[in-house]
């Protein structure tokens, strides 16, 4: 194993379940595209536990009763210079 390598393991050493479960989905899908495609890692068997959302927000509702989001696409696209 090279060195790089190495590094990379010692620096993964002590983190949660979660943390390693978003390493892995980021590998697959920025560094091996083409491979996660054709290979789905089950994450139960890896970790050997259920899958859980990360985050406080579960469930929780976010846009009013009646409130249309696509009226503020204009604007949106303004603040990150979006061109039409």
């Amino acid at each position: 194993m090279s060195t790089l390598q190495n590094q990379i393991t010692q620096s993964l050493e002590g983190l949660s379940d979660d943390s390693l479960r978003f390493i892995l989905d980021m590998i697959q899908r920025f560094v091996m595209p083409a491979e996660s495609k054709s290979m789905s890692i089950n994450y139960d068997d890896v970790i050997g536990e259920k899958k859980r959302r990360i985050g406080s927000m579960k469930g929780q509702k976010f846009i009013a009763d009646g409130h249309n989001i696509d009226e503020c696409n204009d604007e949106i696209a303004r603040w990150f210079g979006v061109d039409d």
